[in-house]
């Protein structure tokens, strides 16, 4: 079954607003024929890679699932390469052309955990909350009505919409129910990290707003909210926190009540893993613990040694020493050197 519209031309395929798409520098497409020219595949494919058959033993996603940091596991669906081509195309000819809010500082250029951390040093109060099943919660049609409100047709907003989500269907083998409300983002797909953003504009603009409003400043790293104050403002934590649960369940998303928590100054406060309390800098825990693992494998050696989740030892210890060097060029610049120095010994070992 053909999941939204045929791909054949309707009285959608001319809809759109030209003076919208111009306006962010995006070309019009108004037939499905048009679009599949544009990605270099024929419309037989473009209908094939906007499909999904119950029990068909064709799927567009391999799934599979991936331990957290903090506990748990996390649904991967990562695209299979002909529909992962036509997602980059979308990602590269549409999505990198529009603007993604100033607050959001995951998956945009120029931006990262520690433009995201900075604003929030030396603050007396943090607030973090996290949004529940955050693209799970970005359905096929807040999807389609992002493309919509770019200026395209009907039936090219139902095209990349389709092309950008999946469904519980490629999930769950045995669901029976193929309506488009049960497709949302996959976390995998190139496409699914600036979509996210670019839907979280309006949340972003509200949060900030609130958050000024309080005196309190605000940044968001994916589903990760942080807000943070200094002073008189510290002690309006609670209103921040019920208001900003307000906007975020009008917005069409859930608050994830288990991590909403508040960090004083007397605890080590961190933002997206980095700590904030004087200065960006990395836990003193995780520092011991890397040190102690490049002392092990100075006097030892590779073998049996390991950091993180990676299985090449030395790809992982130069990634931290890189992460440290990001956050702390100091304390970076002397584990880099550390790890230059095991790599020119042991590296052949590899």
């Amino acid at each position: 079954m053909i999941y939204g519209t045929n791909l054949t031309t309707t009285p959608l395929a001319i809809e759109g607003n030209s003076a919208v798409l111009r306006s962010h520098g995006l070309a019009e497409y108004h037939s499905a024929a048009e679009i599949a020219c544009a990605m270099g595949i024929n419309p037989g494919q473009l209908r094939f890679l906007t499909s999904s058959f119950p029990g068909s033993e064709v799927k567009h996603y391999v799934h599979f699932k991936i331990s957290k940091k903090t506990g748990g596991e996390r649904l991967i669906s990562a695209p299979k390469p002909h529909l992962k081509a036509a997602q980059r195309w979308i990602l590269e000819n549409i999505l990198e052309k529009l603007e993604v809010h100033h607050a959001a500082h995951g998956f945009c250029k120029n931006r990262s955990i520690v433009t995201n951390a900075q604003p929030h040093v030396g603050a007396d109060v943090i607030v973090h909350i996290d949004l529940q099943n955050f693209f799970q919660s970005i359905t096929y049609k807040r999807v389609k009505e992002l493309f919509s409100g770019c200026g395209y047709s009907g039936i090219a907003a139902n095209i990349f919409a389709l092309i950008c989500t999946t469904s519980e269907i490629e999930i769950h083998e045995q669901a029976n129910n193929i309506s488009l409300e049960n497709r949302h983002l996959p976390q995998g797909s190139p496409t699914s990290p600036v979509i996210s953003n670019l839907i979280c504009y309006h949340l972003d603009r509200r949060m900030l707003t609130m958050a000024e409003n309080l005196e309190f400043s605000y940044t968001r790293y994916a589903d990760d909210l942080t807000f943070s104050a200094s002073g008189q403002a510290s002690e309006r934590r609670y209103k921040l926190i019920k208001n900003a649960k307000l906007i975020i369940n009008s917005e069409g998303f859930t608050v994830n009540s288990h991590k909403t928590n508040i960090l004083g100054k007397s605890v080590q406060q961190q933002v997206t893993g980095v700590v904030v309390n004087t200065q960006l800098n990395i836990s003193k825990k995780t520092l011991k613990a890397f040190r102690a693992t490049l002392y092990q494998i100075e006097q030892e050696g590779l073998s049996g040694k390991h950091w993180g989740n990676s299985p090449n030892i030395i790809a992982a210890i130069t990634g931290f020493a890189n992460y440290v060097a990001m956050i702390n060029p100091n304390k970076g610049a002397e584990l880099r050197s550390r790890v230059e120095r095991i790599k020119e010994k042991y590296e052949s070992q590899e």
